[in-house]
């Protein structure tokens, strides 16, 4: 799926998400006192104390990890909007379409919670209804098990 957009909402709707993502993470590591978190597990002797602890580490990881490549790629959507103020914002499953310009894989929930702060922040700019119907269209046709991935990406906008 293409979605002509303007740059700001789109920054603005990835920057809210990053947010959220972000504040999610620390939620799961606000007990991770140094010490409180060695007594809990370090004086554990049992074989699932390593894989807990690669669990734990794992859930903020991901998080930070996917804010971490969301925030890099707003910068390629100034570059590509430089020369017409609007980029094709792209969503496709992972090999069904060509790779835009500009892009990351992101598992389904992911793609979809970003489209609808997308949507939210083109909708507090006022942007067409059009761009928000293709938006909620756009959140509402992702689907998928936790492990697949789509391609979250942009593209110039054709003049």
């Amino acid at each position: 799926m293409r979605i002509p957009i303007d740059p700001v909402p789109l920054v603005l709707g990835i920057y809210a998400q990053v947010g959220t993502l972000l504040k999610t993470a620390v939620s799961r590591a606000e007990d991770a006192d140094p010490q409180e978190l060695a007594k809990r597990y370090g004086r554990r002797r049992e074989e699932s104390t390593d894989s807990d602890v690669k669990r734990l580490v794992k859930a903020v990881h991901a998080e930070v990890k996917t804010s971490d490549k969301l925030l890099k790629k707003t910068a390629d959507v100034w570059k590509l909007s430089a020369g017409t103020d609007r980029v094709d914002l792209v969503v496709h499953r992972r090999g069904d379409a060509d790779d835009p310009r500009s892009y990351v894989l992101l598992r389904p929930d992911d793609v979809r919670e970003i489209l609808r702060s997308i949507r939210g922040a083109a909708e507090g700019v006022g942007e067409d209804e059009e761009t928000l119907q293709a938006l909620g269209r756009a959140a509402e046709s992702v689907t998928g098990r936790p492990s697949d991935y789509y391609t979250f990406g942009f593209d110039p906008r054709p003049e």
